[in-house]
């Protein structure tokens, strides 16, 4: 399976809300999986981009959404799934974004 895209961004938890940074990994397949650190070892979680996401909105979009201090609006990301949950990103800065 072929890699697209790697690198750290910023992931609010559900409950307390509260930025936790994260190693993501894009794949071919659509997956994008997050860890607790770039060595990919332990994951933390799933998104099956193709078949659970309804929709990804970014930056102005993400009105609900506080971003970490020191980021801007620009910078977020929220992946909404078919079935759950929003899930709240924030990249490093407004290209990672993009």
């Amino acid at each position: 399976m072929a890699l697209l895209k790697c690198g750290w961004l910023w992931r609010q938890s559900s409950i307390l809300r509260r930025w936790k940074r994260n190693w993501f990994v894009l794949w071919a397949d659509g997956s994008l999986v997050y860890y607790q650190d770039d060595t990919g070892r332990e994951m933390d979680g799933r998104i099956n981009i193709r078949s659970n996401c309804r929709d990804v909105r970014t930056g102005r979009e993400c009105r609900d959404i506080q971003p970490p201090e020191g980021k801007t609006r620009e910078c977020l990301l929220c992946v909404v799934q078919r079935a759950g949950p929003k899930t709240m990103l924030c990249a490093e800065s407004e290209d990672d974004a993009l």
